[in-house]
């Protein structure tokens, strides 16, 4: 069943244009493209019977002051994203969006893919250089 999922994760980001074999991770389930100076980060894998699939493109480190007011920052810009929200982890913020693999269709992918993209070309965070 999950090579189902993958295929259709695949067929979308053929959609958009990219070798869905040169974008794929080292583990099965996971695909990594690059927008820009952001990275996006597909992964695709069961948990509890159920098959999950996420999409995540880190922005930037959180600051090292005035932290409150960064995270009350992120907060109300979620309040205008659109199916994503941003989440801190690891000191890192990113784009995220997660749903069940089950209701997905190829052009639901390329619509999530796409509007990650635009949206973390359109945050006011600057990527730290890697």
């Amino acid at each position: 069943m999950i090579q189902t999922f993958y295929k259709l994760v695949d067929d979308a980001i053929t959609d958009l244009g990219l070798n869905s074999d040169e974008v794929r991770g080292e583990q099965p389930g996971q695909w990594n493209l690059k927008k820009g100076k952001f990275d996006i980060m597909i992964d695709l894998w069961e948990q509890e019977n159920q098959y999950i699939f996420q999409v995540v493109a880190p922005l930037c480190g959180m600051p090292e002051g005035n932290r409150e007011a960064f995270l009350l920052h992120l907060l109300e810009k979620n309040y205008g994203l659109s199916s994503l929200a941003y989440a801190v982890l690891n000191e890192t913020v990113f784009l995220k969006y997660t749903t069940e693999a089950r209701s997905l269709v190829k052009e639901h992918v390329v619509a999530i893919l796409t509007k990650i993209a635009f949206y973390a070309e359109q945050s006011s965070f600057v990527p730290e250089e890697r």
